[in-house]
């Protein structure tokens, strides 16, 4: 006990934080000002942290200070435990009471423009203590950032046998041959849907946009395609969703996604959905996050949050998919609650 109060008395997280204020603003007087305290104040703590630590942290200049080797690393190794603390003052503060704290979300763009704003919107309204962040990715990259802890809960095209993770179906979606409606030889009815599909091979036959091979919507593609036994005419690899839409409004090429991702341009009429048979071309949603990150209350709101959302926007405007998990178990009165 004596050793831990000892090295406690050597690192005063007050005397810490102003430390840190003049590594950021480089300046004692700036520092000072953001701190909301006299010069000579910072000056005297600055100087005590340095007797405690017996080293120097920063030189002082006519100009500002500058950090010593050992003051880049308390900067930096500080600010983490700073932060750490924040974090450990949140979780405990959110065990009690009403959800509150950080929550950081990791969507890909076809369900982020389904889920985004309808979501920061549900939890502002109904949880203002909860901070949600919500970051958009390819699945591949929202894994990295669950593994690293970037990120507390994230949605995903990809599930597989993992320790780290745990992965939870979302929906399941149709893939749509998607084209301007002038692109299209057949008649489109009032939904936005062509009247007749196309066959999965005659699909080779069209100049398709899609995204580059390493994307995994792409791999899923090619693996279809290997399936059936052709190969797609990809004329332009493209990682950004909104131009792969912009390029197929244009009726420069066709692309292969789902409702979901372009679902305000076949409301508005600028695309059309192709329905894919002999076989139709599907794919899963799952909500994952890792197994070893305590779940809050303010994540575990989130993500029933996610479930409500998707079944509402589903059901609302007749998305092409099949809801799972929570979200297929939702009684329509919890829809017409969020839906208000």
């Amino acid at each position: 006990m004596a050793n831990i109060e000892k090295r406690h008395a050597l690192l005063n997280f007050r005397q810490l934080s102003y430390f840190l204020a003049l590594a950021e603003h480089g300046s004692i007087s700036a520092a000072a000002s953001a701190m909301n305290m006299a010069q000579p104040s910072l000056s005297e703590n600055i100087a005590k942290l340095e007797k405690m630590l017996d080293v120097q942290l920063a030189i002082r200049g006519t100009r500002g200070i500058q950090m010593t080797e050992a003051g880049m690393a308390l900067a930096r190794r500080g600010g983490e435990i700073l932060k750490s603390l924040d974090e450990l003052v949140e979780d405990i503060r959110s065990l009690s009471g009403a959800p509150r704290g950080p929550v950081s979300v990791g969507l890909p763009p076809s369900l982020s423009i389904l889920l985004s704003v309808p979501l920061l919107e549900t939890i502002h309204t109904e949880f203002p203590d909860i901070r949600l962040h919500i970051a958009e990715a390819m699945s591949g990259d929202i894994l990295d950032w669950i593994n690293s802890d970037r990120v507390d809960v994230g949605c995903v095209y990809e599930a597989y046998d993992s320790a780290p993770y745990s992965f939870e179906p979302l929906l399941t979606e149709e893939l749509f041959l998607i084209t301007a409606p002038d692109n299209w030889q057949g008649e489109i009815g009032p939904d936005g849907v062509a009247l007749d599909a196309i066959s999965a091979a005659k699909l080779q036959e069209l100049p398709l946009v899609l995204t580059s091979p390493t994307h995994g919507a792409r791999k899923l593609q090619e693996k279809f395609a290997r399936s059936i036994g052709v190969q797609f005419n990809v004329v332009a690899a493209i990682d950004s969703l909104p131009h792969i839409v912009e390029m197929v409004s244009r009726a420069s090429a066709y692309t292969i996604l789902s409702h979901g991702a372009v679902i305000n341009q076949v409301a508005d009429g600028t695309l059309a959905l192709v329905r894919i048979e002999e076989p139709t071309i599907r794919r899963t949603a799952y909500v994952v996050r890792k197994r070893t990150r305590p779940v809050t209350k303010a994540c575990a709101i989130v993500e029933s949050r996610i479930f409500m959302i998707i079944q509402e926007m589903v059901h609302r405007y007749g998305i092409k998919a099949v809801l799972h998990g929570e979200a297929s178990k939702l009684p329509p009165p919890e829809l017409e609650k969020l839906a208000s």
